[in-house]
Protein backbone atom coordinates (compact mmCIF):
# COMPACT_ATOMS: atom_id res chain seq x y z
CA UNK A 1 0.00 0.00 0.00
CA UNK A 2 1.00 3.63 -0.41
CA UNK A 3 1.70 5.62 2.74
CA UNK A 4 3.34 8.87 3.82
CA UNK A 5 6.08 7.94 6.26
CA UNK A 6 8.63 9.92 8.27
CA UNK A 7 12.07 8.60 9.22
CA UNK A 8 13.30 11.82 10.82
CA UNK A 9 11.90 15.07 12.18
CA UNK A 10 11.71 18.42 10.45
CA UNK A 11 9.67 20.33 7.87
CA UNK A 12 7.13 18.92 5.39
CA UNK A 13 10.02 17.66 3.23
CA UNK A 14 10.62 14.80 5.72
CA UNK A 15 7.51 13.02 4.40
CA UNK A 16 8.32 10.11 2.11
CA UNK A 17 5.68 8.54 -0.13
CA UNK A 18 6.50 4.84 0.19
CA UNK A 19 5.09 1.45 -0.71
CA UNK A 20 4.93 -0.72 2.42
CA UNK A 21 3.24 -4.08 3.08
CA UNK A 22 -0.47 -4.03 3.85
CA UNK A 23 -1.17 -4.40 7.58
CA UNK A 24 -1.87 -8.02 8.51
CA UNK A 25 -5.30 -8.71 10.04
CA UNK A 26 -5.19 -9.10 13.80
CA UNK A 27 -7.67 -10.29 16.41
CA UNK A 28 -9.46 -7.41 18.08
CA UNK A 29 -8.21 -4.91 15.48
CA UNK A 30 -10.00 -3.38 12.49
CA UNK A 31 -8.28 -3.23 9.13
CA UNK A 32 -9.62 -0.07 7.48
CA UNK A 33 -9.52 0.78 3.79
CA UNK A 34 -9.00 4.53 4.20
CA UNK A 35 -11.05 6.93 2.09
CA UNK A 36 -10.15 10.25 3.72
CA UNK A 37 -8.45 11.75 6.75
CA UNK A 38 -8.11 15.13 8.40
CA UNK A 39 -4.85 16.95 9.10
CA UNK A 40 -4.28 17.93 12.74
CA UNK A 41 -1.87 20.26 14.46
CA UNK A 42 -0.70 17.48 16.76
CA UNK A 43 0.63 15.70 13.65
CA UNK A 44 2.52 18.86 12.73
CA UNK A 45 4.09 18.88 16.20
CA UNK A 46 4.98 15.20 15.90
CA UNK A 47 6.56 15.76 12.50
CA UNK A 48 8.58 18.64 13.97
CA UNK A 49 9.87 16.35 16.75
CA UNK A 50 7.92 17.59 19.76
CA UNK A 51 6.18 14.33 20.75
CA UNK A 52 9.17 12.74 22.47
CA UNK A 53 8.82 9.13 23.59
CA UNK A 54 5.17 9.06 22.45
CA UNK A 55 6.40 8.36 18.90
CA UNK A 56 8.77 5.82 17.42
CA UNK A 57 10.29 6.04 13.92
CA UNK A 58 9.80 5.23 11.12
CA UNK A 59 6.14 6.14 11.46
CA UNK A 60 3.06 6.75 9.35
CA UNK A 61 1.40 9.73 11.06
CA UNK A 62 -2.31 10.47 11.29
CA UNK A 63 -4.52 10.44 14.40
CA UNK A 64 -7.79 9.97 12.48
CA UNK A 65 -9.29 8.50 9.32
CA UNK A 66 -12.57 7.35 7.79
CA UNK A 67 -13.19 4.43 5.47
CA UNK A 68 -14.52 0.91 5.11
CA UNK A 69 -13.85 -2.22 7.17
CA UNK A 70 -11.65 -4.58 5.18
CA UNK A 71 -11.19 -7.10 8.01
CA UNK A 72 -13.12 -7.00 11.28
CA UNK A 73 -10.61 -8.94 13.37
CA UNK A 74 -13.24 -11.21 14.90
CA UNK A 75 -15.12 -8.24 16.40
CA UNK A 76 -18.75 -7.15 16.15
CA UNK A 77 -18.06 -5.09 13.02
CA UNK A 78 -18.53 -6.40 9.49
CA UNK A 79 -16.62 -6.15 6.24
CA UNK A 80 -17.67 -3.17 4.15
CA UNK A 81 -19.06 -1.20 7.12
CA UNK A 82 -18.39 2.57 7.26
CA UNK A 83 -16.19 3.55 10.18
CA UNK A 84 -14.12 6.37 11.62
CA UNK A 85 -11.02 5.97 13.75
CA UNK A 86 -9.34 8.46 16.07
CA UNK A 87 -6.66 8.70 18.73
CA UNK A 88 -5.61 5.81 20.96
CA UNK A 89 -1.88 6.33 20.10
CA UNK A 90 -2.83 6.14 16.42
CA UNK A 91 -0.02 7.56 14.27
CA UNK A 92 2.30 7.63 17.27
CA UNK A 93 3.05 4.19 18.73
CA UNK A 94 1.60 2.47 15.65
CA UNK A 95 0.97 3.57 12.06
CA UNK A 96 -1.95 5.90 11.51
CA UNK A 97 -4.15 7.41 8.84
CA UNK A 98 -1.70 8.86 6.29
CA UNK A 99 -2.02 5.70 4.20
CA UNK A 100 -4.35 3.61 2.07
CA UNK A 101 -4.98 1.23 4.97
CA UNK A 102 -4.59 1.19 8.73
CA UNK A 103 -4.93 -1.44 11.47
CA UNK A 104 -6.63 0.12 14.50
CA UNK A 105 -7.72 -1.40 17.85
CA UNK A 106 -11.49 -1.88 18.02
CA UNK A 107 -11.62 0.46 21.04
CA UNK A 108 -10.83 3.42 18.79
CA UNK A 109 -13.00 2.56 15.80
CA UNK A 110 -16.48 4.07 15.54
CA UNK A 111 -19.08 2.56 13.19
CA UNK A 112 -21.21 5.22 11.49
CA UNK A 113 -24.21 5.28 9.19
CA UNK A 114 -24.25 8.17 6.75
CA UNK A 115 -24.45 9.18 3.10
CA UNK A 116 -22.08 12.13 3.53
CA UNK A 117 -19.25 12.40 1.01
CA UNK A 118 -15.91 11.00 2.17
CA UNK A 119 -14.31 14.45 2.08
CA UNK A 120 -16.98 15.79 4.44
CA UNK A 121 -16.85 12.76 6.71
CA UNK A 122 -13.07 12.91 6.84
CA UNK A 123 -13.22 16.36 8.42
CA UNK A 124 -15.40 15.39 11.34
CA UNK A 125 -14.02 12.82 13.84
CA UNK A 126 -11.19 14.59 15.64
CA UNK A 127 -12.50 18.11 15.03
CA UNK A 128 -16.01 17.56 16.36
CA UNK A 129 -15.23 14.95 19.02
CA UNK A 130 -12.69 17.41 20.47
CA UNK A 131 -15.18 20.29 20.35
CA UNK A 132 -17.94 18.15 21.86
CA UNK A 133 -15.64 16.86 24.59
CA UNK A 134 -14.37 20.22 25.76
CA UNK A 135 -17.84 21.84 25.71
CA UNK A 136 -19.93 18.96 27.04
CA UNK A 137 -17.49 17.08 29.27
CA UNK A 138 -14.77 19.48 30.39
CA UNK A 139 -16.70 22.77 30.65
CA UNK A 140 -20.21 21.27 31.00
CA UNK A 141 -21.51 24.44 29.36
CA UNK A 142 -25.12 25.26 30.29
CA UNK A 143 -27.60 25.76 27.47
CA UNK A 144 -28.52 29.37 26.64
CA UNK A 145 -25.37 30.66 28.35
CA UNK A 146 -22.18 32.10 26.84
CA UNK A 147 -18.92 30.77 25.43
CA UNK A 148 -15.60 32.38 24.46
CA UNK A 149 -13.45 30.55 21.91
CA UNK A 150 -9.79 31.63 22.04
CA UNK A 151 -8.42 30.72 18.60
CA UNK A 152 -11.81 30.79 16.90
CA UNK A 153 -10.79 30.31 13.26
CA UNK A 154 -9.16 26.93 13.91
CA UNK A 155 -11.14 23.87 12.83
CA UNK A 156 -11.96 22.94 16.44
CA UNK A 157 -12.84 26.55 17.22
CA UNK A 158 -15.33 26.67 14.35
CA UNK A 159 -16.81 23.34 15.44
CA UNK A 160 -17.20 24.72 18.97
CA UNK A 161 -19.13 27.65 17.52
CA UNK A 162 -21.57 25.29 15.78
CA UNK A 163 -22.16 23.26 18.93
CA UNK A 164 -22.57 26.30 21.19
CA UNK A 165 -24.97 28.06 18.81
CA UNK A 166 -27.09 24.91 18.56
CA UNK A 167 -27.24 25.02 22.39
CA UNK A 168 -28.63 28.56 22.25
CA UNK A 169 -25.47 30.21 23.60
CA UNK A 170 -24.01 33.63 22.90
CA UNK A 171 -20.65 32.98 21.26
CA UNK A 172 -17.51 35.11 21.44
CA UNK A 173 -14.47 34.14 19.37
CA UNK A 174 -11.03 35.61 18.82
CA UNK A 175 -8.82 36.01 15.79
CA UNK A 176 -5.60 37.91 15.26
CA UNK A 177 -6.44 38.63 11.61
CA UNK A 178 -9.11 41.06 10.41
CA UNK A 179 -9.64 39.00 7.24
CA UNK A 180 -10.96 36.09 9.32
CA UNK A 181 -13.75 38.12 10.94
CA UNK A 182 -16.20 37.29 8.15
CA UNK A 183 -15.40 33.56 8.47
CA UNK A 184 -16.25 33.64 12.16
CA UNK A 185 -19.41 35.64 11.55
CA UNK A 186 -20.57 33.14 8.93
CA UNK A 187 -19.90 30.36 11.47
CA UNK A 188 -22.49 31.97 13.76
CA UNK A 189 -20.18 33.83 16.15
CA UNK A 190 -22.02 36.73 17.79
CA UNK A 191 -19.00 38.77 18.91
CA UNK A 192 -15.69 38.57 17.04
CA UNK A 193 -12.78 39.96 19.06
CA UNK A 194 -9.46 40.95 17.48
CA UNK A 195 -6.89 39.34 19.75
CA UNK A 196 -4.17 41.78 20.74
CA UNK A 197 -3.15 39.60 23.69
CA UNK A 198 -5.64 41.08 26.15
CA UNK A 199 -9.31 40.37 25.49
CA UNK A 200 -10.81 40.24 29.01
CA UNK A 201 -11.72 43.96 28.87
CA UNK A 202 -13.44 43.42 25.49
CA UNK A 203 -15.45 40.49 26.84
CA UNK A 204 -16.49 42.29 30.01
CA UNK A 205 -17.50 45.40 28.11
CA UNK A 206 -20.23 43.20 26.60
CA UNK A 207 -20.81 40.76 29.50
CA UNK A 208 -19.66 42.49 32.70
CA UNK A 209 -19.74 39.27 34.75
CA UNK A 210 -17.76 37.35 32.14
CA UNK A 211 -18.63 34.29 30.04
CA UNK A 212 -19.86 30.97 31.42
CA UNK A 213 -17.15 29.01 29.65
CA UNK A 214 -14.01 29.38 27.57
CA UNK A 215 -12.46 27.02 25.03
CA UNK A 216 -8.74 27.86 25.20
CA UNK A 217 -7.05 26.74 21.97
CA UNK A 218 -3.95 28.96 22.02
CA UNK A 219 -2.53 27.43 25.18
CA UNK A 220 0.19 29.84 26.27
CA UNK A 221 0.37 31.22 29.79
CA UNK A 222 -0.58 34.77 28.81
CA UNK A 223 -3.74 33.76 26.95
CA UNK A 224 -4.76 31.25 29.62
CA UNK A 225 -4.53 33.88 32.34
CA UNK A 226 -6.45 36.36 30.18
CA UNK A 227 -9.16 33.77 29.53
CA UNK A 228 -9.47 33.13 33.26
CA UNK A 229 -10.06 36.85 33.74
CA UNK A 230 -12.75 36.71 31.02
CA UNK A 231 -14.72 34.03 32.87
CA UNK A 232 -17.62 34.52 35.26
CA UNK A 233 -17.42 33.14 38.82
CA UNK A 234 -17.97 29.35 38.80
CA UNK A 235 -17.28 29.33 35.08
CA UNK A 236 -14.71 27.04 33.46
CA UNK A 237 -11.81 27.49 31.08
CA UNK A 238 -11.24 24.29 29.10
CA UNK A 239 -7.79 23.94 27.58
CA UNK A 240 -7.73 21.79 24.48
CA UNK A 241 -5.15 23.14 22.04
CA UNK A 242 -1.67 24.55 21.63
CA UNK A 243 -1.93 26.96 18.70
CA UNK A 244 0.66 29.08 20.48
CA UNK A 245 3.27 26.31 19.98
CA UNK A 246 3.99 26.06 23.71
CA UNK A 247 2.95 23.51 26.31
CA UNK A 248 5.37 24.06 29.21
CA UNK A 249 3.50 25.86 31.99
CA UNK A 250 4.48 27.41 35.26
CA UNK A 251 2.26 27.42 38.32
CA UNK A 252 -0.55 30.00 38.02
CA UNK A 253 -0.49 31.93 41.31
CA UNK A 254 -3.16 34.52 40.48
CA UNK A 255 -6.12 32.47 39.25
CA UNK A 256 -9.44 34.26 39.93
CA UNK A 257 -11.37 32.88 42.88
CA UNK A 258 -13.98 30.21 41.98
CA UNK A 259 -13.05 30.15 38.27
CA UNK A 260 -12.03 26.65 37.17
CA UNK A 261 -9.31 25.56 34.76
CA UNK A 262 -9.37 22.12 33.20
CA UNK A 263 -7.86 20.18 30.29
CA UNK A 264 -9.62 17.99 27.73
CA UNK A 265 -7.76 15.39 25.67
CA UNK A 266 -9.22 13.07 23.05
CA UNK A 267 -6.82 10.40 24.30
CA UNK A 268 -9.79 9.51 26.54
CA UNK A 269 -11.98 8.65 23.54
CA UNK A 270 -13.41 5.12 23.56
CA UNK A 271 -15.89 3.49 21.22
CA UNK A 272 -18.38 2.76 24.03
CA UNK A 273 -19.41 6.39 24.51
CA UNK A 274 -17.91 8.13 21.48
CA UNK A 275 -19.75 6.08 18.84
CA UNK A 276 -23.22 7.53 19.60
CA UNK A 277 -21.67 10.98 20.00
CA UNK A 278 -19.99 10.80 16.58
CA UNK A 279 -23.19 9.45 14.99
CA UNK A 280 -25.09 12.41 16.43
CA UNK A 281 -22.43 14.80 15.08
CA UNK A 282 -22.64 13.22 11.61
CA UNK A 283 -26.44 13.47 11.68
CA UNK A 284 -26.25 17.15 12.72
CA UNK A 285 -23.87 17.88 9.83
CA UNK A 286 -26.11 16.03 7.37
CA UNK A 287 -29.10 18.05 8.61
CA UNK A 288 -27.20 21.35 8.29
CA UNK A 289 -27.24 22.09 12.02
CA UNK A 290 -23.44 21.81 12.32
CA UNK A 291 -21.06 23.31 9.75
CA UNK A 292 -18.34 21.22 8.09
CA UNK A 293 -15.70 23.99 8.39
CA UNK A 294 -13.57 22.56 5.56
CA UNK A 295 -10.93 25.00 4.33
CA UNK A 296 -9.47 22.80 1.58
CA UNK A 297 -9.46 19.19 0.34
CA UNK A 298 -6.16 17.78 -0.96
CA UNK A 299 -5.32 14.77 -3.09
CA UNK A 300 -3.27 12.05 -1.40
CA UNK A 301 -0.12 12.97 -3.32
CA UNK A 302 -0.32 16.54 -2.06
CA UNK A 303 -0.17 15.78 1.66
CA UNK A 304 3.06 17.76 2.22
CA UNK A 305 1.28 20.83 0.77
CA UNK A 306 -1.47 20.39 3.38
CA UNK A 307 1.20 20.46 6.11
CA UNK A 308 2.77 23.55 4.55
CA UNK A 309 -0.61 25.30 4.64
CA UNK A 310 -1.21 24.36 8.27
CA UNK A 311 2.29 25.36 9.34
CA UNK A 312 1.93 28.78 7.70
CA UNK A 313 -1.41 29.36 9.49
CA UNK A 314 -3.19 30.07 6.21
CA UNK A 315 -6.16 27.80 6.90
CA UNK A 316 -9.39 28.84 8.59
CA UNK A 317 -10.98 25.46 9.19
CA UNK A 318 -10.19 21.83 8.49
CA UNK A 319 -7.72 20.45 5.96
CA UNK A 320 -8.75 17.08 4.53
CA UNK A 321 -6.93 14.56 2.35
CA UNK A 322 -8.67 12.07 0.05
CA UNK A 323 -6.97 8.79 -0.82
CA UNK A 324 -7.25 7.18 -4.24
CA UNK A 325 -9.15 4.19 -2.80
Amino acid sequence: MKAWQINSYGGPAVFNLVNIPNPSPKQGHILIEIKAFGINRSELYTRQGHSGDAVTLPRVLGIECVGLVKDAGGTDLREGQKVAAAMGHMGRLYDGGYAEMALIPRSNVYPIETELEWSTLGALPEMYLTAWGVIKEAIDLPKNSSLLIRGGSSSVGLACASIAKEMGCTVFATTRKQEKVSILKSAGVDHVLIDDGLIAPQVKAILPAGVAGVVELVGIEKTIMDCLQSTAPKGTVGMVGFLGDSWDYKFFPWMPSTVKLTLYSTETLHTNYATPVLQSIVDHVAAGRYKTNIHKVFEFGDLPKAHEMMESNQAAGKLVVLTEN
